[in-house]
């Protein structure tokens, strides 16, 4: 199977966005663009973005933007399959520095399933871990996902 660990804020919203939406936690542009590579690649969606605290074990939303996430990809006929373990601290979840954790989190994601033959991180963040950094398609947070990352996370899984 291939897999997309897949981080949200920087990618499928900018704080740009952001400001100019309240109230609106995701881009439709980005979750079109989102879109066009899973049906490029057939690739599930493992949600590694510090938004997969507000999920439960199924998947669903439980607190916070994750409801306006999830309707956005339910009426885009997209689905998270899975999230990456929990290995944050308080003070990690405090100062919003996952990326200290986000690497280990994906390789004991992965250490737990075997059946994975490609997978690609779309992230803002280079992650601390060299592996890692070499499946990562880092976008630029102040733009988020484009279509150009798009034809690289497809060249990668392809």
């Amino acid at each position: 199977m291939k897999i997309i660990f897949l981080d949200v804020d920087g990618v499928l919203n900018t704080e740009g966005f952001l400001n100019d939406n309240p109230g609106v936690a995701i881009d439709y542009w980005k979750i079109s663009i989102l879109k066009y590579i899973i049906k490029k690649t057939g690739a599930l969606i493992v949600m590694s973005s510090g938004w997969r605290l507000w999920f439960d074990d199924n998947m669903l939303p439980t607190e916070g933007y994750s409801q306006q996430l999830y309707d956005i990809f339910c009426e885009n006929k997209l689905e998270i399959y899975d999230k990456t373990p929990d290995f944050s601290t308080d003070e990690i979840k405090s100062r919003k520095t996952f990326s200290h954790v986000k690497a280990k989190e994906i390789i004991a994601w992965l250490e737990d399933n075997k059946d994975v033959e490609k997978y690609v991180v779309i992230d803002d963040l280079l992650l601390r871990d060299e592996n890692i950094n070499a499946h990562l398609v880092k976008v630029n947070g102040e733009i988020g996902l484009t279509f150009e990352d798009a034809l690289s996370v497809i060249s990668m899984l392809s």
